[in-house]
């Protein structure tokens, strides 16, 4: 009795092994940045960016430039002012600060905000070309390599599909990459 059981045992693991492995997830990854600086109009909407960028910066230097003057001219002349002229000079250069800090933050809060404007429709448009791959290839998920957290991807159960979502978005590629790792990969991946 005990030998039957074994044997049933014996017979049995390589099936339970194999359906394991039917059932192993598989998964996607690429570098989310990397596609998206890949995607033409990426360009043109840092160019955009770039420009109202110096808009600012420009704002910035002149107010700079400003309280630059007014402190110098402050420096020059206290030791004329009676007390309350040099506190109230004081008091207006502190306000100049405080002003120009504020605005700086501004500018950030602002900035961050059109280039997040400026890319929706490209992200929006990537996530779509990464949904459609996935489907194709019956992933389970896909994972961003951008910040370098994973050491290490096994390559039988995870697919780099960076090249199949570049050509998902008629991105052109160099003859080097297109005949590099995604099309001798695929088939094998494919459920």
């Amino acid at each position: 009795m005990l030998r039957r059981v074994l044997l049933l045992v014996l017979c049995a693991l390589p099936a339970a092994l194999a359906a394991q492995t039917l059932t192993q997830p598989k998964f996607g990854y690429l570098n989310y940045a990397e596609v998206l600086k890949a995607i033409p109009q990426y360009a043109e909407a840092e160019a955009n960016l770039a420009k109202l960028q110096g808009q600012y910066d420009a704002e910035i230097q002149r107010s700079e430039d400003e309280f630059t003057r007014k402190y110098a001219e402050f420096l020059q002349e206290q030791k004329d002012f009676p007390q309350n002229i040099m506190v109230k000079r004081h008091k207006e250069l502190q306000e100049l600060m405080e002003k120009s800090i504020a605005f700086k933050h501004e500018i950030q809060t602002t900035l961050e905000t059109a280039r997040d404007k400026m890319l929706e429709p490209l992200t929006a448009e990537l996530n779509d070309a990464i949904s459609r791959v996935a489907l194709k290839y019956n992933l389970d998920y896909v994972v961003n390599t951008e910040e370098k957290c994973y050491l290490f991807i096994n390559p039988s159960v995870g697919m780099d599909i960076t090249n199949d979502v570049k050509a998902e978005l008629g991105i052109q590629q160099p003859a080097a990459d297109a005949t590099s790792g995604t099309a001798k990969t695929s088939n094998s991946y494919a459920r």
